[in-house]
């Protein structure tokens, strides 16, 4: 019988110990549940170029940085690409192996370069936009075309001008680029902050109608072919070479596995 007291004894303590344990959790959880939830809705439409133009503010994240940095000027969040409602400014992460150098792309072209949709007897051009921006950096043209005799890039950190995709239809230029500001988006962005229905697969699939369902590959641009018009976006000489040339590209095809040259304090 005795027995019988002290294994029932044991089961109720062990019993009242997860029931007590479980509420101490919840009750630590749902204390820091209002927090949470108001951290997820406030970043749900994040402005990074305030995000970045912070975070570079700050000496020891330019000097922890892998490579050397500079003052950084931005494109406006409002003139940013209208993929930054669903996708983050660094969006590629699925291949480890090359979503470093698919993000740094982003800064300097629009989605479309590589992501629009291949339709045969569609004229598709190429060029550089400075989104209406005037100052010291569109001024001096895109950053990195050209190499300069004591072998540095001209230019500055200009991630305001991109290159942008045009549909041209005789005497017609159309850019192929929705802006983050664009009415439809900044009713749909309020209307998911306010908590009013929102017809997410509808508004996708309108953001995607321009999207081919394979993104073009390295090689595709970053060869002698004439698939991207690299001597009519200015680029020519040296540079012109290293473009067409890539070593990164090389290294990216032919390798399953490359490493970075240890980073030492």
């Amino acid at each position: 019988m005795k027995k019988i007291l002290k294994v029932l004894y044991g089961f109720v303590a062990l019993t009242l110990g997860i029931f007590f344990s479980v509420a101490l959790i919840k009750a630590v959880v749902s204390h820091d549940a209002p927090r949470e939830t108001e951290v997820l809705s406030d970043s749900r439409f994040p402005d990074y170029v305030v995000q970045l133009n912070e975070y570079y503010e700050s000496f020891q994240n330019r000097r922890s940085h892998f490579h050397q940095t500079q003052e950084r000027a931005f494109l406006p969040m409002e003139d940013q690409e209208n993929c930054l409602n669903c996708h983050s400014i660094w969006p590629h992460t699925k291949d480890q192996r090359t979503r470093s150098f698919n993000n740094q792309h982003s800064r300097y072209m629009s989605c479309l370069v590589c992501h629009l949709d291949d339709q045969k007897g569609r004229r598709v051009n190429l060029e550089w936009t400075n989104f209406g921006v005037d100052n010291s950096l569109t001024r001096q043209g895109p950053f990195g075309v050209s190499r300069l005799a004591e072998d540095k890039l001209a230019g500055s950190e200009n991630f305001i001008t991109k290159i942008v995709p045009l549909i041209i239809d005789g005497s017609i230029k159309t850019r192929l680029y929705t802006p983050f500001n664009t009415p439809a988006y900044v009713e749909y962005r309020e209307s998911v902050d306010a908590g009013r229905y929102v017809d997410e697969v509808k508004m996708r699939t309108d953001a995607e109608a321009l999207v081919g369902e394979k993104a073009a590959t390295c090689s595709v641009c970053h060869s002698e072919s004439d698939t991207f018009p690299w001597t009519t976006l200015g680029f020519s000489g040296d540079r012109l070479n290293e473009m067409q040339h890539s070593a990164v590209v090389g290294m990216v095809d032919k390798y399953e596995t490359f490493y970075f040259p240890p980073v030492f304090e």
